[in-house]
């Protein structure tokens, strides 16, 4: 936590003062001075806008896994030494594949590369970073809450969560092989949504989800 505010406080440092920071992101100058003293933290909400305000990952912000110590020297970490993902659009591989485009797709979090292949074993190029909608994915995934998911495994070779598309929307589903022919069960965390079971080839997946980022 404290390191946590150093990294606020020389960000606020870079800008000026607390009053420009607050500015610039849109929130009150009491609201960082209380994340500064210690009293509550930033929503995701405010801390993706600091992150992307002050050019620096939301990794390094909150965690300070991406070249921590070179930040706090004076530096954070600039965006040539990470991964931006597609905003609002994506393309889906094959040509039968084509595009995808909805404001759900975000570039607000960019990742540094080591830390993707070193800790997910991912592409970084066959990556998406979506917003979640809806309460269908709860207590798992809330409303708002960001998920990452690998494009190359659109198909469920195992169980798990996966990014499937919907009357061109996106939309977070836990799938489960049913055993009776090609078929899965598309189920929501959410116990008021029943599960349904359908033909594989009827489902749109666009990728699994391998990381989650969201509010406590």
């Amino acid at each position: 936590m404290g390191e946590e505010r150093a990294r606020l406080a020389l960000i606020a440092r870079r800008f000026g003062g607390v009053g420009e920071l607050a500015r610039a992101v849109g929130l009150s100058d009491n609201a960082i001075y209380k994340w500064l003293a210690g009293r509550g933290q930033p929503s995701l909400a405010s801390a993706i806008a600091i992150a992307r305000a002050a050019g620096v990952s939301l990794e390094w912000l909150a965690g300070g896994r991406a070249r921590t110590a070179e930040g706090l020297r004076g530096q954070p970490p600039s965006d040539a030494d990470h991964i931006k993902l597609p905003r609002g659009e994506v393309r889906l591989g094959s040509k039968r594949g084509g595009r995808l485009r909805t404001p759900q797709i975000v570039d607000v979090i960019s990742f540094a590369p080591r830390w993707l292949q070193s800790r997910l074993t991912v592409d970084p190029e066959r990556l998406i970073l979506m917003e979640v909608s809806g309460d269908a994915m709860e207590p798992t995934l809330r409303h708002g809450d960001l998920a990452l998911a690998d494009l190359r495994e659109n198909h469920a070779s195992v169980d798990g969560l996966y990014v499937l598309r919907q009357n061109g929307a996106l939309a977070v589903k836990r799938l489960q092989r049913s055993g009776v022919g090609a078929r899965l069960i598309v189920r929501s965390d959410n116990s008021a949504y029943p599960p349904i079971e359908i033909p594989a080839a009827q489902i749109k997946i666009v990728g699994r989800v391998i990381w989650m980022g969201k509010a406590l």
